[in-house]
């Protein structure tokens, strides 16, 4: 009697339970009932398995629309494994994406879609573009729309490939399987306190870890979805009140946009908010509770599926003043529920003691860790060194178990909820005719929580201005990742085997900060 563990059963609960509520809808597009929905999922999956063979790489690359969300269930109905596709990055990234994944499909949102032609074309890979003025619904409704049951034979088969940035200068493509983002989404829906009452508001990036599991969990509990395409302070406030929403996840930044006065508005209802990528501020907490918006801080990484912790408060801490909640908030807190363990460890690999000062690395084993990264079996070993997926964050562990993250160990800079490789960025600098040294390393931003730095030393003679070389970086890296600081020295710190020490130049930046992340 035992069946897979997979997301795909919490959406055919939701459609076998709740046929008549609505699934999804979208502001000045369609509304869809649960039963309409598991129409366009049984559609969507015959058109891909007629298109692909079972088990090949469907690549998505969408904002948050409702063409977009169907890919999350469409596809890995069809036997076919997802590759969410960041919106944010250049022809060049996505051209990298494409072949490594060895994807057979990309299903495109007719706004990105420009963004991976040429290379679709080139690969021959078939390019299905989604959205106002495509084809997508005429190709669905060629397609029949009855039941479809979804087959999986192995719980650890793969369900999505998501590409990550981190210690290396290609983004390494994380395989999760079906067993991981089902256990992922059951914490989800404990600790975001889901029921069939809730409205969940799109405003994370689905591509992002797929939606830390939202573009399945609260199916499974018959909420309502709402799509946003365009994450504006307006758009958000008019979806909270148009649709009654109550959760909601978000980066840090998107909560400076709620809290904007020239936008801001009590809700009708409470909302849940869970936001990562660096610890919400006192004022932000504030601003949010005033409007009706109660903020949880969540943490892990695109490798475990992705969330871990939780920064939970119990009902005497959720009425203490706003710093006192604060400062608990802003600690990354106690594992989640099915995260498995997630200790603060030495390189030794045994617990630090809970003093609140001792570092440690954070390291996690569970059912929630990765398969391994896509045909990189040096890095999968390396990251599973010892039996626990090193996470490269350090931190602390408190007397009453939180953690607390105080800074990092791998080259990666976690901008706006976004991944930057500083490897990455570096390999582009040099690529610059002027440039002899670059050591790129994550500066403290008081609206991003920190941005790429670059440290340059110039070859003899040559001359270059940050903005030349800010239109370098762009030629061949996404906005996002572009250095926003500069920094001109004749020399930087080596070791004596000639390896950069990054810690000393992040040590200047981060000097008279209580901790060397934001």
């Amino acid at each position: 009697m035992k069946t897979p563990l997979t997301p795909l059963d919490l959406v055919r609960r939701g459609l076998k339970t709740y046929p008549q509520e609505i699934a999804v809808t979208q502001p000045d597009g369609p509304s869809f009932t649960y039963r309409e929905w598991g129409k366009r999922i049984y559609r969507l999956a015959r058109a891909v398995a007629e298109a692909v063979p079972p088990r090949a790489r469907v690549a998505v690359l969408s904002p948050n629309t409702h063409e977009g969300l169907l890919t999350y269930a469409g596809v890995p109905w069809a036997n076919r494994v997802l590759v969410p596709l960041n919106t944010r990055l250049v022809p060049e990234e996505y051209a990298f994406q494409l072949r490594h994944a060895g994807v057979s499909l990309v299903l495109a949102d007719v706004t990105l879609a420009p963004k991976v032609e040429d290379t679709c074309r080139e690969l021959g890979i078939p390019l299905w573009t989604m959205g106002r003025g495509s084809d997508f619904s005429e190709r669905l409704a060629a397609q029949d729309g009855s039941p479809l049951p979804y087959v999986l034979e192995d719980e650890d088969e793969i369900i999505t490939v998501n590409y990550t940035s981190g210690t290396t200068s290609s983004p390494k493509g994380v395989m999760l399987t079906h067993r991981n983002s089902m256990l992922n989404a059951m914490g989800v829906l404990y600790s975001l306190h889901f029921d069939s009452d809730s409205v969940y508001l799109h405003t994370l990036p689905d591509f992002h870890a797929n939606g830390w599991g939202g573009v399945w969990a609260p199916f499974g509990v018959g909420a309502t979805h709402v799509t946003l395409p365009a994450v504006r302070g307006d758009a958000i406030h008019d979806a909270v009140h148009t649709y009654g929403v109550t959760h909601l996840a978000a980066a840090p930044t998107v909560l400076s946009l709620i809290t904007d006065p020239a936008t801001a508005r009590p809700t009708p209802r409470p909302v849940r908010v869970a936001t990562a990528g660096s610890p919400p501020h006192a004022r932000t907490i504030a601003d949010m509770s005033a409007l009706g918006f109660e903020v949880v801080q969540v943490y892990g990484l695109t490798e475990t599926s992705p969330l871990i912790t939780v920064a939970e408060l119990s009902g005497a801490q959720r009425a203490l003043p706003v710093p006192d909640r604060a400062a608990l908030t802003a600690r990354q807190g106690f594992e989640m529920l099915l995260a498995g363990e997630v200790e603060v460890m030495t390189p030794e690999l045994t617990p630090v003691p809970a003093d609140g000062d001792t570092l440690g690395e954070i390291m996690v084993r569970g059912n929630l860790v990765m398969a391994g990264y896509l045909d990189n079996p040096e890095a999968t070993e390396q990251a599973f060194e010892g039996g626990w997926f090193h996470t490269g964050d350090v931190a602390v562990r408190h007397p009453d178990g939180r953690i607390e993250i105080r800074d990092r160990n791998k080259d990666v800079i976690i901008s706006g909820g976004e991944n930057i490789s500083s490897v990455e960025v570096e390999g582009v600098l040099y690529a610059h005719p002027a440039v002899r040294e670059a050591v790129v390393v994550a500066h403290p931003d008081p609206r991003w929580g920190e941005v790429p730095c670059a440290f340059i030393a110039l070859h003899e003679g040559a001359a270059v201005t940050p903005e030349e070389l800010t239109a370098h970086v762009r030629e061949h890296l996404a906005g996002y990742k572009v250095p926003k600081h500069y920094q001109f020295r004749d020399d930087l710190p080596k070791t004596a085997s000639g390896k950069f020490q990054k810690f000393l130049l992040r040590k200047e930046l981060w000097a008279g900060l209580d901790r060397a992340v934001n």
